[in-house]
């Protein structure tokens, strides 16, 4: 019930200053998943949130670092959703707390790359996001958002285009490390390819 309050409330005030156009949106499977994006403002988990709800009726959480959890009052109004992880260190109960999710059946939306970049920037994704999928058994969904700052009060135009799930493997003959790098790697690529999609 919570998250529907958020959606409504968040929606209309998002909805005021911007148009959002999903595509692929039947690619969102029914049960666990991990929604894996690109991550260039601090916007984007909410928009792929709202996208998820308005057009599947697909409740989300995400990770966050756990910086946030000491803002004041944002902090608090995240907290049902969010899974604070400390990217500085192996933050082992942060990623045993996702799988846990994940094996009841819930979507959790990751960034791979750990951190925002800025638009047009090639950079890689942290191999925790195999890790993760490998040992909850929940597929990856590519999902490509429109790269920017996002600010609203110029009105933007975004499209979230999701890709199709799939469930990665590791490769017979490589180490878990480097079975885990080409997994993380093939994530970037299929995040990329999703560019220009829909609009």
């Amino acid at each position: 019930m919570l998250f529907v309050i958020y959606f409504y409330i968040v929606s209309f005030i998002i909805g005021i200053f911007c148009r959002i156009k999903v595509t692929g949106a039947e690619n969102l499977p029914d049960g666990s998943a991990i929604i894996c994006g690109n991550h260039t403002s601090l916007l984007d988990p909410i928009v792929i949130a709202l996208a998820m709800y308005r057009e599947r009726r697909q409740k989300s959480k995400f990770m966050a670092k756990i910086e946030l959890s000491r803002v004041p009052v944002l902090s608090w109004l995240i907290k049902p959703f969010v899974i604070f992880v400390d990217r500085g260190n192996s933050d082992r109960k942060a990623i045993k707390d996702t799988i846990d999710l994940l094996r009841n059946g819930e979507k959790i939306i990751i960034f791979p790359e750990g951190t925002r970049v800025n638009a047009g920037e090639d950079s890689k994704a942290k191999t925790g996001v195999a890790l993760i999928s490998i040992k909850s058994e929940a597929p990856l969904v590519p999902v490509y958002l429109t790269e920017g700052k996002k600010n609203l009060f110029r009105f933007p135009k975004l499209t979230v285009s999701f890709g199709k799930p799939y469930l990665p493997q590791k490769e017979e003959g490589l180490s878990t490390s480097e079975s885990y790098r080409k997994i993380a790697d093939d994530l970037m690529g299929r995040i990329r390819a999703l560019k220009g999609e829909g609009v």
